[in-house]
């Protein structure tokens, strides 16, 4: 357990880091400022699932912002809203992992939504496919957060970054070389995330 001075120094810097974050991203023209939204709001989710005490808000939060990311990936909304989809979604499910009291439930919704992510890839409308790297990455960050079996995901990430290696090589089918980098980054995701935990 973290010291109460040390406690609430860091609640202030998850508070803050969270605050910049959401200001850099909604900065109009300032690729380099959304550019750094990204890392400030996972760390500020890192910092809150693990400072703050009251664990269920952290996930009522978290639970909105995935809500609150995927309306906007998927409704027509204006362009500064939909940019950030991605970095409210990414953020969320981190911090939705690490506090969630229904690990189970979640990890099947992790999994359900990887598998959706691997289906948008392979469909003819672009813009599901502009869609599946954003649901793969969401849906292996829950995924290898929640699982109980270790093994399994190890399994999966390892499988998906020799396919997505695979694909980006060979020379026969274009669509497979389309696909490679958002398979293997999926893959190198959940690896990274279940060999840290």
């Amino acid at each position: 357990m973290t010291p109460k001075p040390k406690r609430s120094r860091y609640q202030i810097i998850a508070i803050l880091t969270v605050l910049f974050g959401l200001g850099f991203l909604y900065q109009p023209d300032s690729v380099l400022l959304k550019g750094i939204a990204l890392p400030l709001l996972t760390i500020a989710s890192i910092i809150s699932a693990r400072i703050f005490s009251a664990k269920w808000v952290v996930e009522t939060i978290s639970g909105l912002g995935l809500v609150t990311g995927l309306v906007f990936l998927f409704l027509n909304v204006p362009g500064i809203v939909r940019d950030s989809a991605f970095h409210l979604i990414f953020a969320s499910a981190i911090a939705f992992g690490l506090t969630t009291r229904w690990r189970k439930q979640a990890t099947v919704l992790g999994g359900t939504i990887l598998v959706i992510g691997f289906v948008f890839l392979y469909q003819p409308l672009s813009f599901l496919r502009s869609t599946a790297l954003y649901l793969i990455l969401v849906g292996m960050t829950l995924f290898a957060i929640l699982s109980k079996r270790k093994w399994w995901v190890e399994r999966i990430s390892i499988s998906a970054i020799a396919c997505g290696l695979i694909f980006l090589c060979q020379p026969f089918r274009e669509v497979l070389f389309q696909t490679g980098f958002q398979i293997l980054l999926g893959g190198l995701t959940g690896f990274i995330i279940v060999a840290h935990r």
